[in-house]
């Protein structure tokens, strides 16, 4: 694994790891879902959010299915590393487990169901996300493939798997996390 393609697992661990014990476990998944909900500004008694849990749950299973390797529920930053690192066009499994994350927190931004956002409720979910201000609008940025203000579900899925897939430090999408060192 390159040390671009390490650098950036290790900060979506980070990401992810939103309790900072060092691990990813259903606890994780549920603060998750809370800062998705709240950046998005969904009412955690909704439907849509209810929607937004399920789709949490499903990335949640492909994930402990795919990186688990112990099979102890807790994911550990190794066996997210390996898992990710792992992406690749011919491995299907894995980038599955990426849609479904993607699908998930673009389903709860996306408010009106209208299969695009503004580049303005992307900047709110990663800064309730832990995300300075700065590194958010540069994620929106590199989110808004064409540049139009709005982010398209297709736009928001292929930088993501940009983000796995290239280990060059200034493609646009290895910025998604903030700009690599």
């Amino acid at each position: 694994m390159t040390n671009v393609i390490h650098d950036k697992c290790d900060r979506l661990f980070a990401f992810y790891d939103t309790d900072g014990n060092g691990r990813l476990d259903r606890d994780d998944v549920n603060l998750m879902v809370g800062r998705v909900l709240a950046g998005s500004h969904v009412p955690l008694d909704s439907p849509k959010a209810a929607a937004v849990r399920a789709e949490y749950d499903a990335w949640w299973q492909s994930l402990v299915d795919h990186a688990d390797t112990d099979a102890d529920g807790v994911i550990t930053q190794d066996e997210f590393r390996t898992a990710m690192s792992g992406l690749s066009p011919d491995r299907p499994a894995i980038q599955s487990t990426v849609r479904k994350a993607v699908d998930a927190t673009f389903t709860a931004m996306d408010t009106d169901d209208d299969n695009q956002i503004p580049v303005s409720v992307v900047v709110a979910m990663f800064t309730s996300g832990g995300l300075s201000h700065e590194s958010a609008a540069e994620a929106a940025r590199v989110l808004d493939i064409n540049g139009d203000g709005t982010i398209t579900r297709d736009e928001y899925a292929t930088a993501w798997l940009g983000f796995f897939l290239t280990d060059d430090p200034d493609a646009p999408a290895s910025r998604i996390l903030g700009k690599l060192s």
